[in-house]
């Protein structure tokens, strides 16, 4: 009777671990398939596998001979431990893409409302109901802004510094203006000084852009980044994929670059840009290279500094050494205090600070801003092959939170998972191009029309050479 138990018993047990094998496996099949971006050629035969490991363990469970019993175990044992990390990191990896690929991007913009340090008034609620209050047109999202200032008398302007100039003239002048906007005057100008000015009303708006979920095959993708301050867009990269032809051109373009702006129709530097929403900058790209630009990567790049430092420091090679004219910081142009960065001649691994401050180097360099860009092409790419290295594992999870923090972006995650099963299904196959379009320097009126600053006047025959093979890669 109570063999007949014990075999119950254990009859039992192997039911309970084949379901619980089957279970593990198929939840393993299903976080792999929700990833999306394994190729068919792969998932199918992970899929086989996990069938055919399945039935095996079964098979030898039902076996009366313990080696095969034993055997089961083992192999019931490395199947699950692997589908369990398996899920470990699939589980992670479709957090961060429903994280960052959402349905909507979310844009927000902070506002102010600003008048004379002398100024009597010093808040809103002081103000008259029909109060005159000038608004720069310009500024992202400012219908919403006007909105929820409150009823008053709205007056638009193009020219943020006429209006400076008369609340300077008549204290009780009042400018609606985004914080960006007017952070960037002041800290790029001399002319105006912080200490001039007091807000009177300070507030947030949110606009909620949704996102084309449609999937091409050949695309264009805007990548800009601004600075630390968050108003200077130094990076300005246009990034073209064709999946069929299995090409990628990055055209990198000088932030010195004075061209048409269609948002205010005048001309300016895309690196003053920076303080507009980074559409404005897109349009005055594709207006220059005459292209359409499918989807914006918005780059912070302090986040630079947690993900470098994450991975662990990133490799960085130097033709030639040079010292940084900026300190080591992340937080300030002030480089009167603080250590400067000594890079050597040859490959050496930094940390996300120096990595920073190496990025926003350009006066020590022998190309000057044409050196910083190709400087900057180089950390990203080791930065991404850091990334997609066996070490990135141990620290999956701290590496996809620092990632969510990097940018933010129009493109689906339908078009992202395409591109990564894509580049697993044709791995080493990508060819991989960069051109550079340059320019004469010079002086013109930029800084939102404000002042005479240094330019770059672009090469007109470059940037038509740049245009026709953005258009090649394209396949148009």
């Amino acid at each position: 009777m109570k063999i007949m138990k014990s075999k119950q018993a254990k009859k039992v047990n192997n039911y309970i671990l084949i379901i619980i094998t089957i279970i593990i496996t198929m939840i393993s099949i299903f976080n792999i398939k929700k990833m999306n971006i394994l190729p068919t050629k792969y998932f199918i035969p992970i899929i086989l596998l996990e069938i055919i490991l399945d039935i095996l363990i079964i098979f030898l469970l039902k076996s009366k001979k313990n080696i095969c019993l034993i055997l089961a175990i083992i192999i019931l044992l490395i199947a699950n431990t692997g589908n369990i990390i398996v899920n470990n990191y699939t589980v992670k990896t479709n957090k961060f893409i429903e994280k960052t690929f959402k349905e909507y991007l979310t844009i927000s913009t902070d506002y102010v409302l600003i008048t004379s340090n002398e100024n009597s008034l010093n808040t809103k609620d002081e103000l008259p109901k029909k109060q005159n209050i000038y608004y720069f047109k310009y500024s992202r999202n400012i219908e919403l802004a006007k909105k929820k200032l409150g009823s008053y008398n709205y007056i638009s302007t193009d020219s943020i510094s006429h209006v400076l100039s008369d609340i300077n003239n008549n204290k009780v002048v009042y400018l609606l203006i985004s914080k960006a906007d007017i952070d960037y005057l002041i800290e790029s100008s001399i002319e105006y000084k912080r200490e001039d000015y007091k807000i009177i009303e300070s507030f947030k708006v949110d606009f909620k852009q949704k996102i084309n979920n449609e999937v091409k095959d050949n695309y264009t993708i805007y990548l800009n980044g601004t600075d630390f301050s968050g108003v200077m867009r130094d990076i300005n990269l246009i990034v073209t994929i064709n999946t069929k032809t299995k090409k990628i051109l990055i055209t990198s373009v000088l932030r010195g670059y004075y061209i048409d702006v269609p948002a205010y129709n005048m001309k300016d530097t895309l690196m003053c840009l920076g303080a507009y929403d980074s559409n404005v900058s897109k349009e005055a790209i594709e207006k220059l290279f005459d292209i359409k630009i499918d989807y914006i990567v918005n780059v912070n790049t302090n986040s630079l500094v947690d993900i470098v430092n994450t991975l662990g420091g990133v490799e960085f090679c130097s033709d030639y050494s040079f010292t940084t004219t900026h300190v080591l910081t992340d937080n300030t142009y002030n480089d009167k205090t603080g250590k400067k960065l000594n890079v050597i001649k040859g490959c050496k691994e930094y940390n996300g600070v120096e990595i920073l401050t190496i990025a926003r180097e350009r006066l020590n360099l022998k190309n000057n801003e044409r050196g910083r860009i190709e400087n900057c092409e180089k950390i990203l790419i080791n930065i991404a092959k850091k990334t997609a290295s066996q070490n990135t594992l141990l620290n999956f999870d701290e590496v996809l939170n620092s990632y969510s923090k990097l940018y933010t972006t129009d493109m689906n995650k339908n078009v992202i998972t395409n591109l990564l099963k894509t580049l697993i299904d044709n791995y080493g196959e990508y060819e991989i191009s960069v051109q550079n379009p340059d320019g004469t320097d010079g002086k013109a009126i930029g800084h939102l029309g404000t002042q005479e600053v240094g330019v770059t006047f672009p090469n007109n025959e470059q940037v038509k050479a740049a245009s026709i093979k953005i258009k090649e890669t394209l396949g148009e």
